[in-house]
């Protein structure tokens, strides 16, 4: 079974880098676009549908890079992946879900600037998560 982790931590790494670019550069800018009138039924329509997406992926990785720490005798690129991971965590609760409950009321500009801006933070964790596991993968394989 643990022949599957670096597949199954490399497929979690990558489908995570493709929705946080796809949130970053499409559906939070697209916030703007929203009329205010319609900006808090389409929040809640959004937040129940992303966190239905998310919530398990992050979950899975999670499992899947606290499995590879501890297989891995807690090499640097597994604990840097484990690093990665508990700062997406870190911003996702402490910086991401505190903004997301302030637009549940109506849509902020200033609010989905910071939103836009500090998931950044996300981006930036999740696709070097991605490039590490990738070239960890690789290099294994070899």
């Amino acid at each position: 079974m643990s022949y599957l982790l670096p597949y199954a931590n490399l497929a979690i790494s990558w489908g995570l880098f493709i929705l946080i670019w796809l949130v970053q550069l499409i559906i939070y800018p697209g916030f703007h676009r929203i009329t205010c009138e319609a900006f808090a039924a389409y929040h809640r329509w959004y937040v129940i549908r992303i966190s239905s997406v998310v919530l398990p992926l992050m979950l899975a990785e999670l499992i899947l890079t606290v499995w590879w720490i501890r297989s891995d005798d807690y090499s640097l690129v597994s604990v840097l992946a484990g690093v990665l991971v508990l700062i997406v965590w870190l911003s996702t609760f402490v910086l991401q879900v505190p903004i997301h409950n302030r637009l549940k009321t109506g849509k902020e500009d200033r609010e989905i600037r910071r939103l836009v801006t500090t998931n950044w933070i996300r981006t930036a964790a999740w696709s070097l998560k991605a490039a590490t596991v990738s070239i960890n993968t690789i290099s294994s394989t070899f």
